[in-house]
């Protein structure tokens, strides 16, 4: 039975890990076992693709370390993949849950694994346990390993004396494995020996879509666990860790927050044996990662904690009665007001005091805590019960609004259920403060659902681009990172700093020893007319690991440390050219991109620009191709591009080693200038088989030395126009347009003129226009009259020649036209 389920395992986890690898970086298609015990030793295998050079685990969490690390040689004709045998420490007190880590390899970097961490003994699920009549009999208190497969249902029995609780907490979508339309949503239930349904569960807020259900014992006897796919789906994916025995498991906690470094006694809530009080000191800082309260009784401990808030807002809990402003909780704000929106139409009044423009957040943690609570919050005048301002999802789902008191007075914050629900579990905590600033920032996926993995070659680069945050101030921001492996840094041009996106550039020397970290990356405030103003906040990374139907992101790990890795030299290095001119509003420029190959390595390269700045883009699909070591990369401004200097940088992705890898260059500066030249369409007309002069007036704002190379585009089909040429001092021009025969008929409205104009020994594109061309038919000779004689008239003498017509006005051709029209009698 296990070989069945390993080979089941591996089948299916290649159509999950694709969803997390960039490109075709290492991957792991299975980790056997994915659970262990806190304070034991394991091994684990690593089975995938890619992954036969891999040199080192990062572990994102505390409490593991690795103490063997083996590359397995795939044998000649196995089918099994690569694999790495990992042998891990666990402490005693490692925190319970997921462990996060990647494979690191001399090439690149593998997607995200959870490796699960218990409390309890592991036990291995042993089919057939399919039947009630047929479990899996095992102890209490012991964490077992198993799967779902499609349309499965796993029991398990154990005997239980009356009065004693039976809790059952599965790890299952939080294991980050099953995806896709039908991924893994399990379902638990607690049954008697009579195949009555004690308690059952699908999801909860606290543990999302996985499942908690909690009894206490009528009777002595024997009990039953079943768990499966909550819509018997499953695949071999669906891998589970149930956790069975007399540990606690409330699902929240009051107060919901406190003050770091001080201890404080909380209860917590909704376990099926009452509350539980318990002295908990908080940490002295407040810690990067979302902090939870570990769950102890005499019986144990829960599987995963109880999400809690840390802050420096002084505390308040509400007091019963408090369901009018009449006997509201008495509070003072800032501050924090923790409570329970305990039964159906409850509803939690904190009354405060505040003057005449004082302007505070209101901050509702409710689902941000996995409370079962749809908040809605509103401010109230206590003297009249006016209704000033309220919210239902501002944080989508939990509510938050900002207000200004228009008078001093007394006011009155109301808590409530969005659909006056209620329920004894559904914590909150609300916390006011005074507008503050706030700056966070996020890397951008280039492909759909894959997040960038910063790996780094030696002696090259990598790039992403951040969704930049600012709340309460603006100006500049900046990167920087005392924690980055040796030999890398970290830059962000000058000229992206303002702006809602951010290039964040990261370089590794040419000796950057081959490693790799998870990193903390800092984005803070970089305003030289502010120096002494701090700001700062995190680049952080929310890593996919569940996708639904419709596209729904089921699950996704929030990294606050992003992994960054040095790996080996790639076979090409690539640069750009720095431009020697500017390229101005409405026109382009071709960058000139070279590389250096390798001996004995030719293959493609694709260029992709990095980010492209705000008014402009660039040609998505230059290569250089094979056999090749330069090609032209197309940069477009339009009309509205801002007049500033850009940092460009270009990611180069090409194969080798069997994957596909990144390599950014080094920035170079493009500016954008305005037009140095307007021009001013006349509008003309002309007929099939003829031709005429097209006059274009001039405005220069920016002399230019030499002459410039103007063509007439946007012509109609079949006609041409010869292009001239400009200086300076040039006033206006006049084409002489040539219509054929065949030339069709009708209006071109988009006449435009493209003109080089020279400038450090390049040239200038710009697109100028746009004009209007009517094309014509031939306007018929007029009818003779009839029984007028024939007179021929007598040759004239040859005259010398003059010099050509003025170009007519559009005025004047439409009055010429009028006048052959009215002779030819129509």
């Amino acid at each position: 039975m296990r070989f069945l389920y390993l080979t089941a395992v591996y089948c299916v986890c290649v159509i999950f890990f694709s969803l997390h690898a960039e490109a075709a970086n290492p991957q792991v298609r299975r980790a056997v076992p994915h659970v262990a015990q806190r304070g034991t030793e394991v091994e684990v295998m690593f089975r995938g693709e890619r992954i036969d050079d891999t040199e080192e685990v990062l572990l994102y969490d505390s409490g593991m370390e690795v103490l063997e690390l083996e590359s397995i040689p795939k044998k000649e004709g196995e089918r099994r993949g690569e694999s790495v045998r990992v042998k891990f420490k666990i402490a005693a007190d490692c925190p319970l849950g997921s462990q996060r880590l990647r494979l690191r390899t001399k090439t690149g970097l593998s997607q995200l694994l959870n490796f699960h961490v218990t409390a309890l003994p592991v036990v291995e699920e042993a089919e057939p346990n399919t039947e009630f009549t047929a479990p899996q009999s095992i102890s209490k208190n012991v964490t077992v390993a198993g799967r779902i497969t499609s349309e499965d249902v796993d029991y398990y029995s154990f005997e239980a004396k009356k009065g004693e609780r039976i809790s059952a907490e599965v790890f299952g979508m939080r294991m980050g494995l099953s995806t896709g339309s039908n991924y893994f949503d399990p379902y638990v239930a607690i049954l008697n020996s009579d195949r009555f349904e004690l308690a059952a569960n699908d999801d909860h807020p606290l543990v999302l879509n996985d499942a908690i259900a909690s009894v206490i014992a009528p009777e002595d006897g024997t009990y039953f666990i079943q768990i499966r796919d909550a819509s018997y789906n499953g695949d071999g994916n669906a891998i589970y860790c149930l956790h069975i025995g007399n540990f606690p498991r409330p699902t929240a906690v009051i107060p919901s927050g406190g003050k770091p470094g001080e201890t404080i006694e909380v209860t917590f809530i909704g376990d099926v044996a009452g509350p539980i009080k318990q002295q908990v000191t908080l940490p002295a800082e407040i810690p990067v990662e979302k902090f939870s309260l570990s769950v102890t009784d005499e019986q144990g401990i829960a599987p995963s904690g109880v999400p809690f808030m840390l802050s420096n807002l002084d505390n308040f809990t509400e007091v019963e009665p408090n369901g009018d402003a009449a006997t509201a909780t008495v509070v003072t704000v800032p501050g924090a007001f923790n409570g329970v929106i305990s039964e159906k139409g409850d509803v939690d009044y904190y009354k405060f005091n505040a003057t005449k423009d004082q302007e505070f957040q209101f901050e509702v943690y409710g689902r941000r805590i996995r409370s079962g609570l749809d908040s809605f919050i509103t401010i109230v005048r206590v003297r009249d019960g006016a209704g000033l301002v309220a919210d239902d999802d501002a944080r989508r789902p939990d509510a938050a609004l900002k207000y200004k008191f228009p008078e001093d007075g007394e006011y009155a914050v109301v808590i409530r259920d969005h659909l006056m629900n209620g329920d004894p579990t559904f914590a909150y905590r609300v916390e006011v403060t005074n507008p503050t600033p706030y700056l966070e920032a996020q890397p951008t996926e280039f492909a759909r659902y894959v997040g960038p993995q910063i790996v780094i070659p030696q002696g090259g680069g990598f790039g992403i681009v951040a969704n930049v945050t600012r709340q309460e101030f603006g100006g500049p921001v900046n990167f920087r990172s005392e924690d980055l492996p040796p030999g890398v840094r970290v830059e962000c041009a000058e000229s992206w700093r303002n702006d809602g996106t951010a290039s964040v550039m990261f370089y590794a020397a040419e000796d950057a020893p081959l490693g790799g970290k998870f990193s903390h990356v800092e984005a803070f405030l970089d305003n030289p007319a502010e120096p002494d103003r701090k700001v700062t906040g995190r680049l952080f990374q929310d890593t996919l690991m569940i996708l639904a139907r419709n596209d729904e992101r089921v699950w996704e790990e929030r990294m606050n440390r992003l992994p960054i890795v040095v790996v080996e030299k790639m076979p090409f290095k690539v640069w750009i050219e720095t431009p020697a001119v500017p390229v101005v509003k409405g026109g382009s420029i071709e960058l000139k991109v070279r590389c250096e190959k390798a001996e004995g390595w030719d293959e493609e390269i694709r260029l992709v620009m990095l980010q492209n700045p705000p008014g402009m883009s660039s040609n998505g699909s230059a290569v250089i191709p094979k056999g090749a070591l330069e090609a032209n990369m197309t940069v477009n401004a339009s009309d509205g591009a801002p007049v500033r200097e850009n940092m460009l940088a270009i990611r180069c992705l090409s194969t080798f080693n069997g994957g596909e890898h990144t390599y950014l260059t080094q920035p170079v500066p493009l500016r954008v200038a305005d037009r140095y030249l307007g021009f001013e369409f006349a509008q003309g007309a002309v007929e099939q088989g003829k031709e005429i002069p097209y006059l274009i007036k001039i405005d220069q704002s920016q002399p230019f030395e030499g002459e410039a190379v103007v063509e007439l585009l946007g012509l109609p089909a079949n006609s041409t126009a010869e292009p001239l040429k400009m200086t300076k001092e040039t006033a206006e021009l006049t084409f002489t347009v040539k219509a054929a025969e065949d030339t069709p008929p009708g209006m071109s409205q988009n006449v435009f003129c493209r003109v080089m104009v020279p400038e450090n020994g390049d040239f200038i594109l710009h697109n100028l226009g746009t004009g209007r061309l009517r094309v014509d038919k031939p306007t018929p000779p007029p009818a003779p009259t009839e029984g007028a004689p024939m007179v021929e008239t007598p040759a004239a003498p040859v005259a010398a020649p003059e010099a050509p017509p003025k170009p007519l006005s559009r005025l004047e051709q439409l009055r010429l036209q009028a006048q052959q029209k009215a002779a030819a009698g129509q």
